[in-house]
């Protein structure tokens, strides 16, 4: 069993140790990441599909390679320690970087940019990337996406990601392209009484809105929370709801006339959208930006492709 606790090995910079320059062999950089994110060293072996023998063999060789001590040993029982900690984000950062400079050697022998990962939350994948995805075809590079958290959004271009889709303000040290916001409305079918008593609008009063029992995402969403600060500023509550971070299933609840669905997504079928307003006040929406790292082999592809959603995001939302 790998635990998280342990003091041996002191962390160095990144390619320093004990004072000496090492190069780090990528593939045993690969096993120890692996051990360390399985957690014991028969699981890493299971995922790498090699023998647990030759698995714990290789992690020594990387620590005898490195002059660190990685893991403290008692019986089958591994610990990582501090030095291993610190190696982590260097060890994905080299392994990320080399996959992408795989990626570059075989753009340049095609002469084209065959496939790009994009990282986003599950809200923006299924409502606003897989509907583009759909939309561009072939006209793109292959385009597949790696869901993560709000918050982890640009921990994912030290992965795998070539370019990530966050709801939160990029850094200085990444190249991005402002997308538009999305805005979050109120969705039921046209046979709702709240649908019929609005014919002819596309807004709803929040005081009525509130009448019915909602359903929106919980507060680990952006969208809750503009929600929640747009309720509370009109001087309302939010009384009967549900919560649910799934965008389907809030848009099942509202097809079912189960409750009015409050999310992000750009068209639900079989749905009218109505915005939620208090007065000449208006509900406000989730603001996406695409970013990627400024160095990236295929940038130029990467912002072209982002103005591509973005014109995609504009046209959907008129």
């Amino acid at each position: 069993m790998l635990s998280n606790a342990g003091k041996a090995g002191k962390a160095c910079p990144e390619g320093m140790v004990g004072g000496k320059s090492r190069e780090m062999d990528m593939v045993k950089a690969k096993y120890f990441l692996a051990v360390a994110e399985a957690g014991t060293v028969t699981a890493a072996a299971e995922r790498l599909g090699i023998t647990q023998p030759a698995l714990s063999r290789q992690l020594r060789r990387f620590e005898e390679e490195l002059d660190l001590e990685l893991f403290m040993r008692a019986g089958s029982s591994l610990t990582l320690s501090d030095a291993a900690h610190a190696l982590i984000p260097t060890c994905r950062r080299l392994l990320a970087e080399s996959a992408r400079a795989g990626q570059a050697v075989e753009a340049l022998r095609a002469g084209s940019i065959p496939a790009l990962r994009v990282a986003a939350t599950p809200t923006t994948i299924s409502t606003l990337l897989a509907p583009f995805i759909e939309a561009a075809g072939q006209t793109i590079p292959l385009l597949t996406t790696t869901p993560v958290t709000h918050y982890d959004v640009f921990d994912a271009l030290e992965g795998s990601a070539d370019v990530v889709i966050a709801t939160i303000p990029p850094g200085n040290d990444v190249a991005s392209l402002a997308l538009g916001t999305i805005p979050v409305r109120a969705w039921v079918p046209p046979t709702h009484p709240m649908a019929l008593e609005c014919a002819g609008s596309t807004s709803v009063e929040v005081r009525r809105l509130l009448q019915e029992k909602v359903a929106l995402p919980s507060r680990r969403s952006v969208s809750r929370g503009v929600v929640d600060s747009f309720v509370g500023t009109a001087g309302c509550a939010l009384g009967s709801h549900a919560e649910c971070d799934d965008t389907a299933t809030l848009s099942a609840l509202a097809r079912s006339g189960r409750a009015v669905a409050l999310m992000t997504e750009l068209q639900p079928p079989r749905l009218v959208g109505f915005d939620v307003v208090d007065g000449e006040k208006t509900l406000g929406g989730v603001p996406l930006v695409a970013a990627w790292s400024p160095g990236h082999f295929a940038g130029q592809e990467i912002a072209q492709i982002a103005r591509r959603f973005r014109s995609f995001i504009e046209g959907s939302l008129r």
